[in-house]
């Protein structure tokens, strides 16, 4: 059934949609999960540092796919009047949804705290985020339209029977990491510390002699996306007995 503040979309569009930022909360929620920190501490263990611009980039990567997702689906009202108000009113959803899903990592985990731990306040959270909505919804407007999420439609009726979540070519999982670690003029110890694994498995990884755990598939997305400016989606390897790191 089609939202009030959305453009005439058909049904079986806006179940797509619906889909498709279901799989953005399952790709991002782990993401912006661990960085919580727990509200106690033995003595003799140390505190974890605050990250307030790395947690910050992660909820703004977040809101910003979400917005892409749907918006993407409206290129064939560009044309109407009513444009500009849709993506106001998506931007709204997107806040809304953002806002929720942070409200419930925290309180998934009572023993935990998260925005406010580094340093955040929520007006803040808040405050970035329409600031960056707002910016996104003026490239729409505007026709200046970031490039597509990888491996999804952006026609009115997405294929969401390619793969799990789509894929950016027909290359193996390690050649997809080594471009992109090309691209992205990062080296493999840098993203060992983004990706939070030990330097001789982004090494194996790169190698293909072991396959990322679905986490830090997410992670690597995560890392290229912020880098590159634009939305990174890793084919998923075919599950096979295979060496997991």
């Amino acid at each position: 059934m089609n939202e009030p503040g959305r453009p005439p979309l058909s049904p079986i569009t806006c179940e797509a949609i619906d889909q498709l930022l279901h799989r953005m909360d399952e790709t991002h929620w782990p993401l912006i999960a661990a960085m919580r920190v727990k509200k106690y501490y033995p003595l003799d263990t140390p505190v974890p540092p605050q990250a307030p611009q790395h947690l910050l980039s992660r909820i703004k990567s977040y809101a910003s796919l979400l917005f892409r997702t749907e918006a993407n689906q409206y290129e064939q009202f560009r044309s109407d009047a009513r444009f500009p108000v849709w993506l106001s009113r998506l931007s709204d959803r997107v806040l809304a949804r953002t806002l929720t899903a942070l409200d419930r990592i925290e309180d998934g985990d009572p023993d935990a705290l998260l925005v406010g731990y580094h340093g955040l306040s929520r007006p803040e959270v808040e405050k970035t985020l329409r600031q960056i909505l707002r910016e996104i919804a003026q490239q729409y407007e505007q026709g200046k339209v970031p490039l597509p999420i990888a491996g999804e439609s952006t026609k009115t009726e997405p294929q969401l029977d390619q793969d799990e979540r789509g894929t950016i070519s027909k290359e193996s999982l390690a050649a997809q990491i080594k471009r992109l670690q090309n691209e992205c003029e990062i080296t493999a110890e840098a993203m060992a510390v983004a990706i939070e694994v030990e330097p001789r498995s982004i090494y194996r990884h790169l190698a293909g002699t072991a396959v990322p755990r679905p986490k830090h598939i997410a992670a690597y997305e995560n890392l290229f996306s912020e880098r590159l400016g634009k939305s990174v989606t890793l084919k998923r390897p075919v599950k096979r007995h295979q060496n997991v790191s």
